[in-house]
């Protein structure tokens, strides 16, 4: 027989992955991610353009001018992102237009996948916006 602390230890075991409200479809996505290319355009030399992806669905991240807040939402392969506040500062043209071109760009997505050699592609009915690489922040 097992006793009944062993059975609440196998419970929770099994439970709290499984109970965390979080579909595991976005698991693989949770994380800082860098962007590597928009709209098949590339970006900016030396600007970093990243998002961060929360567990519990929050998005921030860097616009490679402003940084931007939001949440996301994941059902299976389908992906939304909306984009709640970005901060306003000026920067040189070219930024102000790659964040345009960028912000566009993560609203528009409906879907995400993964490419066989490893880059996050974010894209909108099956068109690639946005390729983004796993990195790793600094504490």
């Amino acid at each position: 027989m097992i006793s009944p602390v062993r059975t609440v230890g196998i419970a929770a075991m099994f439970c709290i992955p499984a109970c965390t409200g979080v579909p595991k479809s976005t698991e693989p996505l949770v994380g800082a991610w860098v962007v590597e290319d928009i709209a098949g355009r590339g970006i900016i030399d030396y600007s970093r353009v990243e998002l961060l992806l929360e567990l519990d669905g929050q998005l921030s991240g860097s616009t490679g001018c402003n940084l931007l807040i939001g949440r996301y939402r994941v059902e299976g392969s389908a992906m939304t992102i909306n984009v709640v506040t970005t901060t306003r500062k000026v920067c040189p043209e070219a930024l102000m237009y790659q964040e345009r071109v960028f912000l566009g760009a993560i609203e528009s997505i409906d879907s995400y996948r993964f490419d066989p050699t490893g880059p996050l592609v974010l894209q909108d009915d099956n068109q690639p916006w946005i390729l983004a690489q796993p990195y790793k922040r600094r504490p």
